[in-house]
């Protein structure tokens, strides 16, 4: 069996598992890009880059939720079919200020995993 990826270049409509969205008739839909192994390596340098030697717990925690919001940023596009208020958020932005925490790791979790992402992918009928 043959593998296979996504381009990093290419936008992917992404179908979260989170909260049983898959099963929804009108389900959100995450815009992203594929994070391959070299561009996750690149946000572990910067993390380290910034860190130095014998950081504080503190400071690796600070540091670390700043780059997963730069990749995070870098790489999803947009957002339908998410709701705050009644209101629908269809910015990056917005997507981050009001996502649960479970959805935002499923998110960075599938832009870095081809079997992950596959499994949400977005079929057009």
């Amino acid at each position: 069996m043959a593998i296979e990826v996504f381009s990093p270049d290419v936008a992917i409509e992404y179908i979260p598992e989170y909260g049983k969205n898959r099963e929804s008739d009108k389900p959100c839909i995450v815009k992203l890009r594929y994070v391959p192994f070299v561009k996750s390596q690149e946000y572990s340098r910067l993390i380290a880059a910034r860190l130095g030697q014998g950081a504080p717990r503190e400071k690796v925690t600070e540091v670390s939720q700043a780059v997963q919001k730069r990749q995070f940023f870098d790489n999803v596009v947009s957002t339908s079919g998410f709701f705050v208020d009644g209101k629908e958020i269809t910015t990056v932005e917005g997507l981050w200020e009001h996502a649960p925490s479970e959805l935002v790791h499923e998110i960075v979790t599938a832009m870095e995993s081809a079997l992950k992402l596959k499994e949400g992918l977005r079929v057009h009928a």
